[in-house]
C-alpha cells in the first residue's frame, strides 16, 4: 500500500511540473540567452548557438505563427549554401537590424525566395511581422522597438520561414533583448 501511496504521489508531481501547451513561454536558454552584436554586426559577447541558425522541428505554437502557409513547416529543408542571417546591435537601445542573406559567387544574381518573419515576446504574442515578401534574402530590416511598442528590459524572439515554389527551404528563430 505504501509502494502504490508513493507512486500515486510521484505521478501527481511530476504532472504539477510538466509543460502546458495552454500556456507556453519562450525558452531562451541560459543566461541572456542572445548572440552579442556591435551596431556594425560584429561579434561582441556570448553566443547563443541556437541563434540565427535553422531549426528542426517547431513546437504547436511556433508553427501557428505562419498558419498561413501551405507547407509543412516541419518537413526537411534545402538551405543554401552561404547563408546567414544575426540581428544587431544586439542587446538593443531602441533600434535593431536584421539582415538575411546568402553569400553568391561575383555576378552570380540570387535566387527570389518568399520569407516571412514573426517578432514575438516570451508568451508567444506577435509583436511584429513581416511578409510575405518576395526577395533575393540579400535584405536588411530595422526594427524599432519603441515604436512597435515594445517593452524596454524585454526578450524578444524573431520567428523565420523562407520558402519557393516547391516548399520550405529554411526556418529558424533569433533573439534580441531591447533595454
Amino acid at each position: 500500500m505504501l509502494r502504490y501511496l508513493l507512486l500515486v504521489l510521484l505521478s501527481l508531481s511530476l504532472l504539477a511540473c510538466s509543460k502546458s501547451d495552454s500556456n507556453p513561454i519562450v525558452d531562451f536558454g541560459e543566461g541572456l540567452g542572445i548572440t552579442y552584436r556591435t551596431a556594425q554586426n560584429l561579434p561582441n559577447g556570448p553566443n547563443d548557438p541556437t541563434d540565427w541558425t535553422s531549426d528542426g522541428n517547431w513546437n504547436k505554437q511556433e508553427r501557428g505563427l505562419f498558419s498561413d502557409v501551405a507547407f509543412d513547416l516541419n518537413a526537411p529543408q534545402k538551405a543554401p549554401s552561404g547563408f546567414e542571417t544575426s540581428a544587431y546591435p544586439n542587446p538593443s537601445p531602441g533600434q535593431a537590424a536584421w539582415t538575411i542573406w546568402v553569400r553568391t559567387n561575383p555576378g552570380v544574381v540570387p535566387p527570389l525566395y518568399t520569407m516571412r518573419a514573426a517578432l514575438v515576446n516570451r508568451k508567444y504574442q506577435v509583436m511584429e511581422r513581416l511578409g510575405p515578401v518576395v526577395t533575393p534574402l540579400n535584405t536588411t530590416y530595422i526594427f524599432d522597438f519603441p515604436k512597435s511598442g515594445l517593452s524596454p528590459n524585454e526578450h524578444y524572439r524573431l520567428y523565420y520561414v523562407v520558402s519557393d515554389a516547391s516548399g520550405l527551404v529554411f526556418k529558424g528563430h533569433g533573439d534580441v533583448r531591447y533595454y
